[in-house]
């Protein structure tokens, strides 16, 4: 089993490195830090599949307490392997508790201006959430470099 394992997951390992190895390069090239580089790439994917999930909880009818607590445990196992993985090496179970705790500052700082847009009557909450979303990655991005992965 292991091998049939090694064989279909060698080409996406291999497809991994070598674009890692280009957002590197790009990186040094314009003299940013190549955990921030590759922290936008995994903040790219991470954003498409955190506002997805957003938005359907949205669409099935939860509100602005429950869409983004909903979205935020899904995003963040999800985002624990990316940002871990992709953008820090060490994915770690032993950060996972200090991981969490960063998107719980992320979840309230997501209501709260969720709560705010709404007090100023921007009643629609798929374009709140979305607004939201880059000031809560820049956010999540402090707050992992700092606390949990400490790079």
């Amino acid at each position: 089993m292991e091998s049939v394992k090694n064989k279909v997951f060698a080409p996406v390992k291999t497809a991994y490195q070598f674009m890692m190895s280009i957002v590197d390069k790009v990186a040094e090239n314009i003299g940013i830090s190549k955990y921030f580089a590759r922290f936008m790439v995994s903040g790219a994917i991470n954003t498409i599949f955190g506002y997805f999930a957003f938005a359907f909880f949205i669409f099935i009818g939860c509100g602005d307490f429950t869409a983004p607590l909903f979205a935020n445990i899904a995003g963040t196992i999800f985002n624990f392997n990316t940002i871990g993985g992709m953008v820090f090496g060490d994915r770690s179970k032993k950060l996972f508790w200090r991981f969490c705790l960063v998107y719980t500052i992320v979840y309230i700082f997501q209501v709260v201006g969720l709560k705010i847009f709404a007090a100023c009557g921007v009643e629609n909450r798929y374009l709140s959430g979305f607004i939201l979303t880059f000031p809560g990655a820049l956010l999540s991005y402090y707050l992992n470099k700092k606390f949990v992965f400490k790079k």
